[in-house]
């Protein structure tokens, strides 16, 4: 009985442990590669997220900026336009009969991966037909719209186009920078860029077009 007991009550041997190592150890492995795969994807999809977000916001201030441009008598609403800098005349007031708009001269330039928005208030007010306002050599306001953006490809953040044969559609792209007279012609301004986020892999491309009826007031 006493041999017996003995031989009942004896451990794992050797090759037992072993093989129950190995076994742990791929499960092991198995559970860590898991849960590092789903902190990258967590990290990848806040990223993405983060990334999208800006660069959504980047072309909703841009495009109402530009869609809000006005002219002033036979003055037309850019003052310079060029592949990664814009300036141009604008009102975000609404247009309401006898009130005068605060007419404001904004700049956005693309520059360094980053774009940026200045911009001068007239005072007083001004109106269509008035001549274009007196503006202070600093900025009445000055910000960062995005940053940690690119052009998509070789295509220049900023493109304009002008009507060509087709009074429904404007075809003729522009040679930038604009001259005198292709200022008063740009009726659709192209914009696009890239929005990089903090990994290599993520990106998220913006583009939008922005058409006015008529470049100058007449």
């Amino acid at each position: 009985m006493t041999r017996a007991r003995i031989r009942d009550e004896r451990g794992f041997t050797l090759v037992e442990l072993l093989a129950a190592m190995v076994v742990g150890s791929i499960v092991l492995f198995a559970v860590l590669g898991l849960l590092d795969g789903a902190v990258r994807i967590q990290a990848r999809t806040a990223d993405q997220i983060e990334t999208t977000d800006r660069g959504r916001v980047a072309i909703d201030l841009i495009s109402q900026g530009l869609g809000s441009r006005i002219c002033l008598g036979q003055v037309p609403s850019l003052v310079a336009a060029g592949d990664d800098s814009v300036e141009f005349y604008a009102s975000l007031a609404p247009e309401r009969a006898g009130v005068r708009l605060e007419a404001q001269r904004w700049r956005l330039t693309f520059s360094g991966g980053a774009i940026r928005q200045e911009m001068w208030t007239s005072n007083p007010p001004v109106s269509p037909p008035d001549l274009p306002p007196a503006v202070a050599t600093t900025p009445t306001r000055s910000r960062q719209l995005v940053s940690g953006v690119g052009t998509i490809g070789t295509t220049p953040v900023l493109r304009y186009y002008a009507y060509a044969g087709n009074p429904a559609l404007p075809t003729q792209q522009l040679v930038t920078p604009l001259s005198a007279d292709d200022l008063r012609r740009a009726v659709l301004i192209d914009v696009s860029f890239t929005a990089k986020g903090r990994r290599a892999d993520v990106a998220t491309q913006y583009a939008n077009q922005i058409l006015t009826r008529s470049a100058t007031c007449v």
